[in-house]
């Protein structure tokens, strides 16, 4: 089975690289592991930049429709109980608010938008192997699960948009880097939650930071950083790790006093943020290319954006007649446009992880508008407001 662009992964990097590209006229293939709808360890928050890119492909109303909580308003809050808000009218490009939505759900929106598109979605396919000639890879070996058939895929283009396990070459990630990482991520649903209004919370606490959002109904997101030692210490026990870390916040531990588990508790790590070499053998999207640190709040809106600088440098490729160098021209294009923010995540990365500089700096926000001027203009590079 052959196509023009064969993506690896249906998450929102590859969902919407499909969609772009089969809307320009070429033969598209997706292959994901999963079968969607399928839950996903993630903060589940969408800046309004992907908010805004929803609104592009009209999927923004079917999302409300299906329970998506708008969100206007992000809020940092220190170990000590220190507030600042951020307005997310504020974000430039941006829709003028976030949302609140399970990636089962947008996910599974996104990946049938790139079905309707045109692109052919093959579910439930571990790819194995990589097939490379005169230095691209132009094709894979599969298993077809769960039986485990065996098949042969190839296109003229490539692209990795398989997450941290980076399908293609699992091991240019080395394990020296991620091992170097003392950081675990976790993450539940839950229900029992005091209301939080339209905002996204974040909360600092002496190992790491989490976040709570409204998703569909009444359902929250709660999603932390730690670090491996207390993950241990918890053995998986929500109530034990949620002593642990967030109620450590004395905002958190008032929002999260009748928290009750809705889904089960999961986690993965360790985790290595920030921009790594990309491969020039294909081309790289999503966490297969970075993963962005999660205070940030814009993991899925740059993952998406990802998909699309790819696509539109995919389709120029074609009309050039030049697929050789594509993933060298990529490589560069991520990293100018996305090396700003990861710039600014390693200046901030200590601040976020130390309480008490953390605990100063979101004590004297709020009163110093120049000081957050400042803030965004290093998060985000331009004018904002």
């Amino acid at each position: 089975m052959s196509w023009d662009v064969l993506i690896i992964g249906g998450g929102p990097a590859g969902a919407v690289a499909a969609a772009d590209l089969a809307r320009r006229g070429y033969r598209v293939g997706v292959l994901e592991r999963k079968r969607f709808p399928r839950a996903k360890l993630c903060g589940e928050f969408l800046a309004p930049t992907g908010v805004a890119h929803l609104q592009h492909g009209s999927l923004l109303d079917p999302l409300l429709r299906l329970g998506a909580h708008i969100v206007r308003e992000a809020a940092f809050i220190s170990s000590r109980g220190h507030r600042y808000t951020l307005p997310l009218a504020q974000f430039p490009d941006g829709a003028g608010f976030g949302l609140g939505i399970s990636r089962a759900t947008l996910d599974h929106l996104l990946l049938e938008c790139a079905r309707a598109c045109g692109a052919e979605v093959l579910e439930q396919v571990c790819v194995t192997e990589a097939i490379a000639s005169s230095g691209r890879i132009i094709g894979v070996r599969a298993r077809m699960l769960p039986l485990g058939k065996r098949v042969t895929f190839l296109a003229s283009v490539v692209i990795d948009a398989s997450g941290r396990a980076r399908a293609l070459d699992p091991s240019s990630r080395s394990l020296k880097s991620e091992s170097d990482s003392q950081f675990f991520a976790f993450q539940a649903h839950v229900s029992g939650i005091e209301s939080i209004g339209e905002a996204v919370e974040l909360y600092f606490y002496p190992s790491g930071y989490g976040g709570l959002v409204r998703l569909e109904g009444d359902l929250y997101n709660l999603c932390g950083l730690t670090k491996r030692e207390i993950l241990r210490r918890a053995e998986s026990d929500l109530e034990r790790l949620l002593t642990l870390t967030l109620r450590q916040n004395p905002r958190a531990r008032e929002t999260l006093r009748n928290a009750r588990l809705e889904s089960p508790l999961t986690g993965c790590g360790p985790l290595r943020f920030g921009l790594e070499a990309l491969p020039h053998t294909h081309v790289v999207i999503g966490d297969a290319a970075a993963l962005m640190d999660p205070f940030l709040g814009q993991g899925i809106s740059n993952a998406m954006e990802s998909g699309l600088l790819a696509a539109a440098l995919v389709d120029a490729a074609f009309r050039m007649g030049d697929l050789r160098t594509l993933a060298s021209r990529y490589a560069r294009a991520f990293r100018r446009r996305f090396i700003r923010a990861w710039r600014a995540a390693a200046l901030l990365r200590p601040v976020a992880l130390h309480g008490d500089l953390g605990d100063r700096l979101l004590a004297r926000l709020p009163e110093r508008a120049l000081a957050q001027h400042l803030l965004l203009r290093l998060i985000f590079g331009r004018k904002i407001g």
